[in-house]
């Protein structure tokens, strides 16, 4: 709805008026308060399989994107990247999205994404004129692989604002992520929750995670891979933890990935209720 959507920058206390699935002795506050990913950990990432990393890449970079990393085939071609928008000043610690290369013939968009949200502050960045006067901004053009691209209204930071997701449960989406993944749910009606951590310093507002009701059937397609998280905790503590939640609880949600080392991290995986796959990594 409009209004959840305006307000995904600001808190909202109805967060925790909700019945849990997860519940312990602790009220819901405490329990939001010193769990132990909340101000320990920050969306990293997410992986996005698209037929061409270089014309994905370029549509970015022409937002004032960067390329953090690539790797290329023996053409020269870009098989995987990592794309990152920055707060304006930096990209570390930024919100990225992994674009790793696919075949066209096996390429399907699915449903399940629902749209990446742009930081309308991006478009203004040197235009504060514009931006005061009141100028909408401008369409964010055609990305090469049909994802909805949207402006989006934002506080400074994160100039990637918001990763927006379907699914058809919001409760027990808002349960999981709060609960198992300490995120804060920042606004939520009827049609929507807006999720992030509050680990980042002196970086501004970090990337909304976002949840939107559908009553259609999610079709997961093949693009949308999993949500990376990276966190200062403990991977094989967490990873107790969150087995013994969702052995204990009535959730659908399901460990798909043991703790182990990738890529120079530890890390492990859990699938939401939604059955999106989750990566949670060392630091």
């Amino acid at each position: 709805s409009a209004s959840a959507s305006a307000s995904c920058c600001t808190s909202a206390a109805s967060s925790n008026s909700r019945s849990s699935r997860f519940m312990t002795s602790e009220s819901s506050d405490d329990k939001k308060e010193h769990h132990p990913l909340l101000k320990t950990s920050r969306l990293s990432h997410v992986m996005l399989k698209v037929p061409s990393v270089d014309r994905t890449v370029a549509y970015w970079t022409e937002k004032m994107g960067s390329v953090l990393v690539s790797k290329h085939d023996d053409q020269g071609s870009m098989m995987s990247a990592f794309v990152a928008l920055g707060n304006g000043t930096s990209t570390e610690s930024s919100f990225a999205l992994e674009l790793v290369q696919t075949s066209d013939d096996k390429f399907q968009l699915g449903n399940a994404l629902s749209y990446i949200g742009v930081s309308m502050l991006l478009q203004f960045s040197n235009n504060l004129v514009a931006a005061a006067a009141g100028e909408k901004p401008q369409a964010q053009g055609d990305e090469p692989n049909a994802i909805q691209v949207k402006s989006s209204a934002s506080a400074p930071g994160d100039y990637f604002c918001r990763f927006c997701l379907k699914t058809n449960d919001l409760v027990a989406t808002n349960e999981f992520y709060m609960q198992v993944l300490g995120m804060d749910a920042k606004a939520i009606d009827a049609d929507m929750i807006c999720m992030r951590y509050d680990g980042a310093e002196n970086t501004g507002v970090p990337t909304t995670l976002v949840f939107e009701k559908t009553e259609e059937d999610l079709d997961m397609g093949n693009c949308f891979d999993h949500i990376a998280i990276v966190t200062s905790q403990d991977i094989g503590e967490q990873y107790e933890r969150i087995r013994t939640m969702i052995a204990d609880e009535a959730t659908t949600a399901t460990i798909f990935m043991n703790p182990t080392d990738m890529f120079g991290k530890r890390v492990m995986g859990v699938r939401d209720p939604n059955g999106y796959k989750v990566v949670l990594a060392s630091e």
